[in-house]
């Protein structure tokens, strides 16, 4: 068998773990919000974000553009080394993401194909080239760093929009929200339905292959007039539910689930199985540096495949449940995280802060803010947070989403959906004296992980298309041994750790 065939089945059957592992990482951004609030059983919320997820991929037009994004220049490179850097991506791929399901840490699956194409294609440029002149002159280091730092400063949009956002839904609803709701409700709730069919529309319509041009033309041309009558018919639809004690903000967030989800796909199915399908074509001799079509069947097929590994994985429960954990109104944080001196310096500091803003505040504001703010028995249902809060999650994180595809600004859908839910959590005195420590040690745990994906994706994709470039057909073969046994003892562990 020649190498580049086996490298082709080698990067199909990848292609479906990675679809597995990739998933169970990338739960933790649509699940989080609807299984913390409870709105259904659980089978129900992954029953919506599987449909979502279905009707994601048939948003997936052009997927291979992941492998050709500014990342590196494909016409640089041979069929036979794209097809190396190509598979050794989904190698060390595979082990990276499982690596973090193992120990339910959350990460973003855009930062570690990002990485990996940069690091396989920077060793691959430098092994061809002779030198570190070679190497930087097939990475497009611009649009590449533009990916970096739009990333990064999505960090801090997220987090301070769903601080913000929640603050003023907390001030105007409290926790006793169903009084409030079912007065003025209807307008919060038309806005929130509102956001989520920009985001439907931004994230859809774009690579919708089931919708003519002229038809995404006149949605992208026509948004404000969609967007007003959406209000509207939304505003009148939810007062109507309200009235008829309809339970709409639990509808709310099952829609915001669906729709993340559906994001999810059509944005991250490209991060899971875009190198594989790079490799096909580069194996037929297609040009990677044109627009290359996916089949539809190719895409549905990973939609199931992601849907099934939702409903089945236990390492997806693992993450979500991290996620909530930080996010959670409880003290249950504790028992994941523990505090250090570090974070109970932090801790002190910032409520110095906090008292220090409060001291020069006049008594009637303080006082009447944290009556807004208080807690009555009825108010505290038992779950993690509440709708109000799983709702501003799901609003603020596609309201970011939407407004960062429109102007074509790269981020990543973890860092967001994370960091949202992270501001929206401090907004509502989740992190209260007792246990923040544990819950800035949590959230520093994992966005320090972030940076370690990094890290770890760029110099394990140089190691392995280094072994693959030099030692060919066994270097392959040892590398695909190495990935199922890593694989096979990371599932002990998380059983081990996990049951």
């Amino acid at each position: 068998m020649s190498f580049e065939l086996l490298a082709i089945i080698t990067l199909i059957v990848f292609a479906f773990g990675n679809l597995f592992v990739g998933v169970t990482n990338d739960a933790v951004n649509f699940l989080n919000s609807a299984i913390g609030a409870r709105v259904a059983p659980r089978h129900v919320i992954i029953g919506m974000a599987a449909i979502g997820i279905i009707i994601g991929t048939t948003f997936s037009d052009g997927i291979i553009e992941v492998a050709r994004k500014g990342i590196f220049f494909p016409e640089m490179f041979t069929s036979h080394e794209a097809i190396i850097l190509f598979v050794s991506v989904a190698l060390t791929d595979m082990i990276l993401l499982d690596l973090y399901s193992t120990f339910g840490l959350p990460t973003s699956t855009t930062v570690s194909i990002v990485f990996e194409l940069l690091g396989g294609a920077f060793i691959l440029g430098f092994w061809k080239m002779g030198g570190l002149d070679g190497a930087w002159e097939v990475i497009n280091t611009v649009s590449a760093m533009r990916i970096i730092v739009g990333i990064l400063f999505s960090i801090a949009v997220a987090f301070t929009f769903g601080l913000l956002v929640q603050f003023v839904s907390r001030l105007f609803f409290t926790f006793d929200y169903k009084h409030q709701l079912n007065k003025w409700g209807f307008i919060w709730c038309g806005i929130a339905l509102t956001v989520l069919m920009f985001f439907i529309l931004i994230k859809g319509s774009k690579h919708a292959t089931f919708m003519t041009e002229d038809l995404k033309l006149w949605i992208q041309t026509s948004t404000n007039i969609v967007l007003m009558g959406s209000f509207v018919l939304f505003t009148i639809i939810s007062f109507v539910l309200i009235k008829l004690k309809f339970n709409i903000l639990k509808w709310i967030v099952l829609i915001g689930t669906m729709s993340l989800a559906m994001a999810f796909a059509g944005n991250d199915l490209a991060n899971f199985i875009g190198v594989s399908v790079g490799g096909v074509h580069a194996f037929l001799g297609s040009d990677l540096a044109s627009t290359l079509k996916t089949p539809t069947w190719v895409v549905v097929l990973a939609g199931l495949v992601m849907s099934f590994a939702i409903f089945k994985s236990k390492k997806a429960k693992s993450v979500t449940n991290t996620g909530v954990a930080l996010a959670s109104h409880g003290k249950e944080v504790t028992n994941q995280w523990k505090a250090t001196t570090f974070t109970r310096r932090l801790s002190r500091m910032t409520i110095w802060i906090f008292d220090s803003i409060v001291s020069i505040t006049p008594d009637f504001i303080e006082n009447w803010i944290a009556s807004r703010w208080h807690q009555t028995a009825e108010s505290k249902d038992g779950n993690d947070f509440d709708l109000i809060r799983a709702s501003v999650n799901l609003m603020v994180a596609a309201a970011v989403i939407s407004y960062a595809t429109s102007y074509k600004l790269p981020l990543s859908t973890t860092y967001v959906t994370f960091m949202v839910a992270m501001g929206t959590s401090l907004a509502d005195k989740a992190w209260s004296p007792e246990c923040a420590p544990a819950r800035i040690n949590g959230v520093i745990t994992v966005i320090g992980g972030w940076f370690v994906t990094a890290i770890l994706a760029f110099g394990m994709c140089a190691i392995t298309t280094s072994i693959i470039y030099f030692a060919k057909t066994p270097g392959l073969i040892a590398l695909i041994c190495f990935v199922i046994f890593v694989m096979y003892n990371l599932h002990h562990m998380h059983q081990k750790k996990y049951g």
